[in-house]
């Protein structure tokens, strides 16, 4: 680990060492305000795989060519290239590109948005920029969709700190996340992996809702979150971020890319990150949030030549949370005489490597090979019960891409093998599981230009406990018009069960928990409609995005809240389980700079539990999303407010407690109000901020608080925020 450190801190130091061996520049579009930035605008020496692209002031940084004079060539969508003869590398390079006369305003306008709908993909996909997740504190993953309404995220229970998400109103767990196409969270992960991924590290999000491609397995249910890293020729050659909340929470990243020559690149990353206080802000005697430590390093190599490429990266994470009641410490141990106690430990250590090939002698044909290594070691204690799992999993995906007839046909096939050990011990009980799974896979592209679009895959799998996947999906997209495109998706999706390492609330309570059978893989049909739309109001650029879903399990792993006060109950469905979600959209650009996006989400999930159809337990069936976001000239100054409405869900019965320890029936409407406002200077941005400025707690979030290690306690019926007013500082820096 040590010689690791070592390795790390030696290549930062390399990478520091090397300035001057770049050039410096800014991309402008000239219009009757003065010179306007232009926000990821590509540069590349001409005849070089050499590139860049602009941040936020239109700047960019390129590594310096073998020998000068060169050519730079720059290019922006909806632009007109432009490309200058560079003679003097101590001179900034200054670039002006004219705006593409076929080009109306309402599609640059859409192109500087931070969160879009890709027109023209087969699959619905929306995209969240960089640029998006600064609009909030985005300390880490699970706070990247503060301004998106397809994913919602909500806490597991009142005591872990833990986190999920939920697409079309069910579980994250039915969406497949990954990052740069390679799996990310998932098994011990799942309930706690959305703080391992620092929100500085991503460059972009594509969030696809119904099933995905069949390319990325049989896993993706309801939809498919995949995450994009910066590269080493997009990111900054030194990046440093701090923040600070009043919560007690302490967090630094520094990020370094770098660009050695034409065939090698270097990514590193770093993250340290503390809450060093006790928060109990609604004074029930246990912490709103565990204290905590974290420590991550990424690392990647990317070598790239010709017709090849190949990468590595390398991922370690150590994280920590010591939670409970006020005055808790771990070394005292756990005794019904001494303050009720949490802790949960993960390390993780994930190796992956990608391989690409153009192939030269076939026409528009390439080869990849993509390998994953993953090893979760997770150790956790709610009181009494324990948990302890360590999972081994090994994914490998062979693809090949042809194309023909200037892409009008393209075929994905390929075979992949996947192999997941798990050995978990819940208190008394131990278990463990192993599963490989090769399989293979094809899927076909049709296209009639920017009309028409038909995507139709299949992939079957051998899984060696549960047998013979089949997994057809099937896309389409329509475009009457360039402004307006309808889809229709559908498909079949898989997933084994994690019980105990996807559900925290089975130990942050004294409830009993009871397996009733030998659970099944999960199975479910997905299929969906949805329309976009751009038009002008009062000549201002606006749209307009509506989808439906519905999702029907075939089988489904009850976790039955319903059973009893004092029971959870655990077994395969029997009788029905569907969602239906309804998500309506509408964005508006009133003036220039000022984003108004309004969103509006209806949710019906249903299942039978105890023989009986109930809405899902804890669910918002209602939200409203309202975001507005401005910036002055240049992007020096941007203010971004985020509102949220969440209407009631169902609490599970508490009939049979005590009166003092029951809860109502349904909780309230309630109103999440978030604000940020960004200062930038030229080499560095400040930024300070607010969550939850309404104050809103949810009151007896932890049932029997005073008697933790009596049969009433119960923290695992959380519908809303735990923390109240949070106001936070932070600092970007950037080395151009």
């Amino acid at each position: 680990m040590n010689k690791f450190i070592l390795l790390a801190l030696m290549q930062a130091l390399i990478i520091l060492n090397v300035r001057g061996q770049s050039l410096h520049g800014h991309v402008h579009e000239k219009d009757e305000s003065g010179h306007l930035p232009l926000i990821g605008a590509s540069v590349f020496w001409l005849g070089t795989t050499i590139g860049s692209a602009t941040d936020v002031n239109g700047e960019f940084t390129i590594a310096a060519p073998e020998k000068l004079p060169a050519k730079l060539v720059a290019s922006f969508v909806g632009f007109t290239s432009d490309t200058i003869l560079v003679k003097n590398a101590k001179k900034e390079i200054e670039v002006h590109l004219k705006q593409s006369i076929q080009l109306g305003e309402v599609t640059v306008s859409e192109r500087q948005a931070g969160s879009s709908f890709k027109l023209l993909d087969p699959v619905i996909a929306e995209n969240i920029s960089s640029h998006e997740l600064g609009k909030a504190a985005c300390c880490n993953l699970s706070e990247s969709f503060e301004t998106n309404a397809s994913v919602d995220v909500v806490l597991t229970d009142a005591v872990s700190g833990a986190k999920k998400i939920q697409m079309l109103g069910l579980d994250g767990v039915y969406t497949q996340i990954q990052a740069e196409n390679v799996p990310l969270i998932r098994g011990l992960a799942s309930n706690y992996g959305m703080g391992f991924v620092p929100g500085t590290w991503i460059e972009s999000i594509q969030i696809i809702k119904g099933p995905g491609s069949v390319s990325n397995g049989y896993e993706s249910m309801v939809g498919q979150i995949n995450l994009e890293y910066f590269k080493p020729s997009q990111a900054p050659k030194l990046f440093v971020n701090v923040y600070g909340n009043t919560g007690g929470r302490l967090e630094a990243n520094i990020q370094s890319g770098y660009v050695f020559n034409e065939k090698w690149g270097m990514n590193i990353n770093a993250h340290a990150s503390a809450i060093l206080r006790e928060n109990d802000m609604n004074h029930d005697h246990f912490l709103d949030v565990p204290r905590s430590q974290q420590y991550n390093l990424f690392n990647r190599w990317i070598y790239a030549y010709k017709n090849f490429e190949f990468q590595i990266a390398a991922h370690g994470i150590y994280d920590d949370k010591i939670g409970g009641q006020v005055g808790f410490k771990p070394e005292q141990g756990i005794s019904t005489n001494l303050p009720y106690g949490i802790r949960i430990t993960n390390r993780v250590a994930n190796v992956h490597t990608k391989t690409g090939y153009i192939v030269p002698t076939a026409n528009d044909m390439s080869v990849a090979l993509i390998t994953n290594w993953r090893y979760h070691d997770q150790h956790s204690y709610f009181g009494f019960k324990t948990y302890d799992g360590v999972q081994k999993t090994v994914n490998t995906n062979f693809i090949t891409l042809k194309g023909w007839n200037s892409d009008k046909h393209r075929l994905k096939a390929g075979v992949s093998f996947n192999y997941d050990n798990f050995a978990e011990a819940f208190s008394d009980s131990a278990f463990g599981r192993e599963e490989l799974v090769p399989g293979a896979y094809a899927e076909y592209t049709f296209s009639i230009k920017e009309k028409f679009s038909v995507v139709g895959g299949f992939r079957t799998d051998y899984n060696s406990k549960f047998g013979w996947f089949y997994t057809p999906r099937l896309h389409l997209k329509y475009n009457p018009s360039d402004k307006t495109v309808l889809r229709l998706t559908g498909g079949r999706g898989y997933r084994t069960s994690n019980v105990f390492a996807e559900n925290s609330s089975l130990m942050a309570s004294s409830r009993v928990v009871n397996v009733l059978e030998s659970l099944n893989p999960e199975v479910s049909w997905n299929y969906g409609v949805s329309a976009s739309h751009q038009f002008s109001v009062f000549g201002k650029p606006t749209s307009i995005y509506t989808s439906f879903y519905r999702t029907d399990f075939e089988n489904q792993v009850i976790v039955d809240l319903d059973a009893g006060a004092q029971t959870i109950h655990v077994y395969n469905l029997r009788g029905a389980s569907y969602s239906n979600s309804l998500q309506s959209e509408v964005s508006y650009e009133p003036v220039k700079r000022f984003e108004v996006k309004i969103a509006y989400k209806w949710n019906d999930v249903r299942l039978n539990t105890g023989g009986q159809m109930r809405s899902k337990a804890l669910l918002a069936q209602h939200k409203f999303l309202t975001t507005l976001s401005y910036a002055t000239n240049f992007n020096k100054w941007q203010f971004d407010l985020n509102m949220t409405v969440n209407g009631p869900s169902r609490i599970p019965s508490t009939a049979t407690n005590p009166e003092e320890y029951r809860l109502a029936k349904s909780s309230p409407w309630f109103v999440m109000l978030n604000l940020q406002v960004t200062k930038r200077f030229k080499w560095f941005e400040l930024y300070v901020g607010a969550e939850n400025l309404t104050n809103f707690r949810q009151q007896n979030a932890v049932i029997a608080s005073h008697d933790p290690y009596g049969p009433f306690f119960d923290a695992s019926l959380v519908w809303g925020s735990a923390m109240g007013i949070n106001p936070y500082m932070g600092i970007r820096y950037t080395l151009k």
